[in-house]
């Protein structure tokens, strides 16, 4: 009998320091709700009172302990970090899917710097401060770019975009770092 394990989608590779930005992958578990037609106060109720987090509003994001709870698509918020409880399922389909995700976390100084080499999304604090979660595009692949503090970020693309994502950040990460030097 074949004997399957789980493996990381970013391997070795990880983690990765270039300038002041540094990227570590997050092994997290995650679902996604949707609530049914016409059910979407009861799911929110139903989930307020497990998760003791409100349902999270268009481009946001909640947090609790370890737990992170963020507007996902018109449709769906997804939860990382807890398992929802069956009596949700009353109320919205709760699916796992953390297998089809890779989930990377930049901190540093020059975050900013780095993603905005990669997205149309305008990271300036000003306008993408802590708490706020959002969907786009990151260089060609489809992302999910959520702000956790001033130079902390989580970026999420589908598990088969892994290496492409890693090549992007570490030319944007090494673009950045070297016009540092050149300043």
């Amino acid at each position: 009998m074949v004997e399957l394990y789980e493996t990381s989608p970013a391997g070795a590779q990880l983690p990765l320091e270039i300038g002041t930005v540094s990227v570590r992958e997050v092994q997290t578990s995650m679902h996604l709700l949707a609530p049914y037609t016409g059910q979407a106060v009861q799911a929110a109720a139903a989930f307020n009172t497990q998760m003791g987090l409100e349902w999270p509003r268009p481009n946001e994001l909640k947090r609790k302990g370890g737990v992170y709870v963020f507007w996902f698509d018109h449709a769906h918020i997804a939860v990382m970090g807890a398992t929802p409880s069956s009596r949700l399922a009353r109320h919205a389909a709760v699916r796992e899917v953390g297998d089809g995700w890779t989930v990377l976390e930049l901190n540093g100084a020059d975050v900013r710097a780095v993603l905005a080499r990669l997205t149309p999304l305008d990271l300036r604090q000003k306008q993408c401060k802590a708490g706020m979660s959002q969907r786009s595009s990151l260089m060609h692949m489809q992302a999910v770019i959520s702000c956790l503090g001033k130079s902390r970020f989580r970026v999420m693309v589908f598990r088969s975009m892994t290496q492409t994502l890693l090549h992007d950040l570490t030319t944007a990460m090494e673009s950045v770092a070297a016009r540092t030097d050149l300043v």
